[in-house]
C-alpha cells in the first residue's frame, strides 16, 4: 500500500494495534529477551506460540468490536546494530524481518473483511535506547541505517512502517525520509516523558512541527506510545497541530518504563479504567482513529478501550 491516503485508518475506520508486548513474554510467558528482542522468538517453537496466542486474542477482540488492527510489533529491535548483538548476521536478519511479516500476514488473511480490515506492519524501534537516550543518529545517519529495515519491509509486502518510542526529532525524520524514499507509508509515534516533553527537550507540538517541516509532511499521522494517558496529557496543547495525531499507544500503568522492565512481574493496571481515559481522548479528538496499547496491556485492554471508543463515537454520532 504505497497510497497512505488508502489507509483505512485515515478513512474514518476505527483501528487498533499492540506494542510492548515483551513485557508479557518476559513476565508471564517466562521468556528470557536478550536485549529486550522479541523477533528472534521466531526461531523458537514456544515462542512463535506465545506470539501467535497474544496477537490472536488482540485480533478476536477487535474483531468482534468491529476494529480492524494493525498487526505489528515483533519488529521493534530486528535492525542491525541489536540483531549483531544477539549474533545475526545481516542476511539472518533480512530473513527473519521478512518471516515476521509473514507471520502477521497470516492474520491478515484469516480476518480482514470489509468490517475490519487488517493492515501488516513493520515496527521500527530508536537505533539506541528508547529510555536512556545517549547519543542519537542525526538525519542522515538516521535515513541510511533505518533503510535497510524499511526496504527489507517494502520487499515482505508490508503495508505500513510503525517507528514508535521514538524520543529524537532527528531520528524521526531520517526515518520518515527513508520510508517516503521506498514508497511505503510511515507512521512516527514519540514517547513524551512525565511533564508533557520529549526526552530530547521538545513539546510534542514542536517535535511534530520539526519533523513536518523538514519532510514536507512525509508521516501519514503522528502516535504517541509507551507511556499512560495521565502522564502524556499535558503534551496534548491546543492547536491545530493536533490534527496530525492520529493514534495513541497507552501502556497499562503510570510508571517509569525503565522500572516497568525492572519489577520482575508485570504491572497490568485496570483495563476498564485504561479504556474510560481513552475514550475521553475519543471525544476530544474525533479525528483520531488508531487505539492501541503498549506495555502492560493485552487483549483484555484493547478490549476495554475499543468498546468505550466506541462507544464515544456512536454516541458523538448520535448528537
Amino acid at each position: 500500500m504505497s497510497d497512505q491516503s488508502e489507509l483505512p485508518q485515515l478513512n474514518n475506520q476505527h483501528m487498533t494495534c499492540g506494542g510492548g508486548f515483551e513485557t508479557w513474554l518476559q513476565y508471564v510467558d517466562g521468556f528470557e529477551l536478550r536485549h529486550f528482542c522479541a523477533f528472534e522468538l521466531l526461531n523458537d517453537e514456544r515462542g512463535v506460540a506465545c506470539l501467535r496466542d497474544y496477537q490472536r486474542k488482540l485480533v478476536e477482540t477487535a474483531v468482534a468490536n468491529k476494529f480492524g488492527v494493525i498487526n505489528e510489533g515483533l519488529h521493534y529491535r530486528a535492525s542491525r546494530d541489536w540483531g549483531e548483538l544477539i549474533g545475526f548476521s545481516s542476511e539472518a536478519l533480512e530473513e527473519i524481518n521478512i518471516r515476521g511479516i509473514e507471520f502477521y500476514k497470516d492474520f491478515a488473511r484469516e480476518y480482514d473483511s470489509p468490517d475490519t480490515p487488517m493492515l501488516v506492519g513493520g515496527v521500527i524501534g530508536p537505533r539506541g535506547d528508547a529510555y536512556n537516550v545517549g547519543r542519537t543518529p542525526d538525519a542522515a545517519e538516521a535515513e541510511d541505517y533505518h533503510s535497510e529495515q524499511i526496504l527489507t519491509f517494502k520487499k515482505a509486502g508490508a503495508d505500513i512502517v510503525s517507528a514508535l518510542t521514538f524520543s529524537s526529532t532527528e531520528e524521526a525524520i531520517g526515518i520518515a525520509r527513508a520510508a517516503k524514499a521506498a514508497d511505503i507509508p510511515v507512521v512516527i509515534s514519540f514517547f513524551v516523558a512525565k511533564g508533557g516533553r520529549l526526552n530530547g527537550g521538545e513539546t510534542l507540538e514542536e517535535a511534530i512541527t520539526k519533523v513536518d517541516v523538514a519532510t514536507e509532511k512525509a508521516p501519514a499521522y503522528y502516535m504517541i506510545n509507551c507511556t499512560h494517558p495521565t502522564e502524556f496529557e499535558p503534551a496534548l496543547t491546543d492547536g491545530a497541530w493536533t490534527e496530525r495525531l492520529g493514534g495513541f499507544m497507552p501502556n497499562a500503568v503510570a510508571m517509569e518504563t525503565l522500572d516497568l522492565c525492572k519489577l520482575g512481574h508485570l504491572e497490568d493496571g485496570d483495563p476498564e479504567e485504561l479504556g474510560g481515559q481513552m475514550a475521553t481522548l475519543a471525544r476530544r479528538f474525533p479525528h483520531v482513529h488508531v487505539w492501541g496499547g503498549c506495555c502492560g496491556t493485552d487483549g483484555r485492554h484493547i478490549d476495554q478501550i475499543t468498546q468505550q471508543v466506541l462507544d464515544v463515537r456512536n454516541g458523538i454520532a448520535a448528537e
